[in-house]
């Protein structure tokens, strides 16, 4: 071989030029939109009946005058529901004697009563929308549960 000659292949006295191609691959990635999710919380407010059991107890203070000369002081005591407090006095006579002047009789009276309370009651569902590409429309997502205990965004059972 001569050192003009480009170094290839050859066969027997024919000089061949080989020529050699290659391909050079460029990767780049690009945002594209090919659909978008929106959720929202839609909330619903409305007027409940709701029955509230009202207690209530008040005292009566009943004064009994005894004016009764008695022996000895006593505690005071229950008559049913009744509690009696003796109120007692000294009394000066030639003697001085015991006097048991008035009974305070205490009573509690125990009431219940059903009222009906209205009262605003919110409740929030839950909505998931799905769009398809950059500018279609909105569309439910039926599969989503709302904020019910086994309702789904289709299917509100409250």
């Amino acid at each position: 071989m001569n050192g003009d000659k480009a170094a290839g292949p050859s066969i027997g006295d024919e000089a061949g030029t080989l020529i050699a191609s290659e391909e050079r691959l460029a990767l780049s990635t690009r945002e594209e939109e090919t659909g978008a999710v929106r959720v929202r919380t839609v909330t619903h407010t409305e007027l409940r009946e709701l029955p509230v059991v009202l207690h209530s107890s008040a005292v009566q203070i009943e004064r009994v005058a005894i004016n009764k000369f008695i022996d000895a002081q006593f505690a005071p005591r229950y008559e049913g529901d009744t509690l009696i407090v003796p109120v007692f006095e000294y009394v000066p006579v030639t003697d001085l004697k015991l006097m048991l002047k008035e009974e305070l009789r205490i009573t509690t009276v125990f009431s219940a009563e059903t009222h009906v309370h209205v009262a605003e009651v919110q409740r929030q569902q839950v909505v998931v929308e799905r769009r398809v590409g950059s500018a279609g429309d909105w569309i439910a997502d039926p599969a989503t549960p709302s904020s019910g205990v086994g309702e789904s965004a289709s299917n509100p059972a409250v």
